[in-house]
Formats: C-alpha cells, sequence, structure tokens
C-alpha cells in the first residue's frame, strides 16, 4: 500500500488491530471518533476490508510518516 499509514486500534475487552490501511480510511474513523455520524467504517488495509464499529473502539493511534532510524548527528 503506497500511500497507506499505520495504524493500531484498541476495543473494548482488550483487543488490539494494528496494521496499514489507506490514509483517507484513517481519516474517516478519526472523524468519526470525534463528531456523530457513521456507526461502522470500513478501514481499506493492504489485507482487505476491515469493518470497525466505532462506539466500541476504546483508542485509535495513527504513526507518524517521519520515524527515522539510525543514530543523530550529535
Amino acid at each position: 500500500m503506497a500511500d497507506g499509514v499505520r495504524v493500531e486500534i484498541g476495543f473494548e475487552g482488550g483487543q488490539v488491530v494494528g496494521g496499514f490501511v489507506d490514509a483517507s480510511s484513517a481519516d474517516q474513523l478519526e472523524r468519526a471518533l470525534h463528531e456523530e455520524g457513521p456507526r461502522v467504517i470500513v478501514l481499506q488495509s493492504e489485507d482487505g476490508p476491515y469493518h470497525v464499529v466505532v462506539p466500541r473502539v476504546a483508542y485509535f493511534k495513527r504513526f507518524s510518516r517521519a520515524s527515522r532510524v539510525g543514530f543523530a548527528a550529535g
């Protein structure tokens, strides 16, 4: 998934799902968590679609693309 973003979603009860999803899907879920709207969001991932029941989401983490590997010059 070329424009995918890494996300982690925690649900009531403790289950956690993570992976790379389409950026627009991640945006849609993030908006749904803050506003009234769709109660089920379909995330397009590299493994196929995930149907997320928004009221059951305990936390949502979106990882930054700007992560670095290596040592910083000091």
